[in-house]
């Protein structure tokens, strides 16, 4: 609760600091812009392989969602059609287990961190005055890291992976143009990761701000 809180503070002054600045041009139908937001992510990953060497033991692998940050940088080539650059970081998709193997106490966590740097198109079909809906489609690398422990009264065990491949993305959002130059956005994606990150996927809400040149 408290990320969420500071992500919501820096987004409101970087807000309110632009909104002070005099004598901004018009944002061009062509040009640079860039921002920052943050974002809520749902797993969505394919725990089947984990699912089935916990059989018989009455668990499941249920990772929880979690919270994050992006920035992009993008560039308009007309009113409809923009190329954008993002950086996304999402930390902490978490399982935990407690239960008990023949009497014995028994607990595990494993905590999975996500890195991405995709470049999509964004495509706007309706280009209302402040109003601007899109859809969005790219790809890029994604990098997942993975950091398990398991303990029993007396010892723990850990491990670690982590793995970089290609990704997707897809989804929709919508800016919406306070100023000529700043605009609050929000969008919606889902997200699929390949080959060594084939059981990577997740959905993203993300509120944010750019500023448009």
């Amino acid at each position: 609760m408290q990320k969420r809180g500071t992500w919501s503070t820096v987004i409101g002054l970087i807000v309110a600091a632009l909104l002070l600045v005099p004598g901004l041009a018009p944002a061009a139908d062509s040009g640079p812009y860039f921002g920052i937001g943050g974002t809520f992510a749902k797993q969505d990953f394919d725990t089947g392989d984990l699912d089935q060497a916990l059989a018989g033991t009455g668990l499941s692998a249920d990772f929880g969602d979690t919270w994050g940050l992006t920035a992009r940088a993008g560039y308009k080539f007309n009113r409809y059609i923009a190329a954008e650059l993002a950086f996304d970081y999402l930390p902490g998709f978490k399982w935990d287990v407690a239960t008990r193997v023949g009497g014995t106490p028994l607990s595990g966590e494993m905590t999975v961190d996500i890195m991405a740097w995709t470049l999509s198109a964004k495509i706007t079909p309706f280009n209302f005055q402040k109003i601007k809906p899109y859809v969005i489609v790219g790809g890029g690398i994604m990098h997942a890291s993975a950091d398990a422990t398991v303990s029993i009264p007396g010892a723990s065990a850990s491990s670690s992976d982590d793995e970089t491949d290609i990704c997707g993305k897809v989804g929709l959002g919508v800016d919406y143009f306070i100023t000529d130059n700043i605009a609050i956005g929000l969008e919606g994606a889902y997200w699929a990761g390949f080959n060594d990150l084939e059981e990577i996927r997740f959905y993203t809400v993300t509120a944010g701000v750019a500023y448009h040149f």
